[in-house]
């Protein structure tokens, strides 16, 4: 038996059809179809019932699933540890937020070559977290704090948000008319907006769970929006706003909130929010020199 073909089992689990768990893979269906059957074969199993696209475990299947699971993180902990975890060159793949991997990292990358040439670093854009345990990466950037226990989490940073407006739509736009561009893939974030609409009488006037769509949306004058300081400024135009006295904040309030984390004038709702950036690794990856160089980078640009 090919113990590799655990890997097709443990992942078509998971998935349920033949094309989302090749995706998952890198590969072809078929191929994805052939490991499975060569697996049954070699146990004298059948581990799927066929239900139209969808493979559905078999009461025998879903006794093997568990130890097959144990046994694949086993062979890729085995494999991580038959690398030169010495050698100072090789691949990283880093897993990061689109928004930190575009307007933070890559324009660190020419540095990092410089000093080291031999490690080439593979950056995925990633919304969802990687699986550590899967080596879908080997370094993780999050600002949300991973539950699993036994990886390895470190605070780097914070990533301080505000709400943001343009200065065309400050100038032409009644305060009493402001509205508000919703931002949906952070829970914490889209939280804040909500008790913002509650409390004081906001209507939502667009809606986007990417970053960059609501960046574009501000930018384009269509409301007000929560966004991270280091993306509103790249825009001159956009202003920090007090969505709760409807004016334009001035430096010295910011960083008074920023520094405290407390509420100007006492307001129940924050105008400024700081959520922790952390680095994230698997125990066995953390053996790697690279990969401690790589880590201890990341830790130094968000640091700054």
């Amino acid at each position: 038996m090919d113990w590799h073909d655990l890997a097709y089992f443990v992942c078509l689990v998971e998935q349920q059809t033949l094309t989302a768990c090749a995706e998952q893979l890198g590969v072809q269906h078929s191929t994805v179809s052939r490991r499975i059957e060569r697996l049954e074969q070699a146990l004298s199993l059948t581990l799927f019932d066929r239900l139209g696209k969808r493979y559905i475990l078999t009461q025998e299947g879903e006794l093997l699933y568990a130890q097959a699971a144990e046994v694949q993180k086993e062979i890729v902990t085995f494999e991580r540890m038959a690398i030169n975890q010495n050698a100072m060159q090789g691949s990283v793949i880093i897993s990061a937020p689109p928004v930190l991997a575009n307007e933070v990292l890559i324009a660190e990358l020419p540095a990092f070559r410089e000093r080291y040439p031999d490690i080439v670093l593979h950056v995925r854009g990633d919304v969802h977290f990687s699986d550590l345990y899967r080596k879908e990466a080997d370094i993780a950037l999050r600002l949300s704090r991973p539950t699993q226990d036994d990886l390895l989490i470190r605070t780097i940073s914070h990533v301080n948000y505000g709400f943001f407006a343009h200065r065309d739509y400050i100038e032409h736009t009644p305060i009493e008319q402001w509205q508000l561009i919703e931002f949906q893939a952070n829970a914490r974030l889209l939280d804040w907006l909500q008790d913002l609409i509650h409390q004081h009488s906001y209507s939502v006037i667009f809606s986007s769970n990417d970053l960059y769509v609501t960046y574009s949306s501000v930018c384009q004058k269509l409301g007000i929006t929560i966004l991270p300081y280091f993306l509103a400024a790249k825009n001159p135009a956009l202003l920090p706003i007090n969505p709760i006295d409807r004016t334009v904040m001035i430096m010295h309030e910011i960083s008074a909130t920023t520094a405290s984390h407390a509420h100007i004038d006492k307001q129940a709702i924050p105008l400024v929010q700081s959520q922790p950036l952390y680095v994230v690794m698997h125990p066995e990856v953390r053996r790697s020199a690279r990969v401690r160089v790589v880590a201890d980078w990341l830790g130094s640009v968000f640091g700054k």
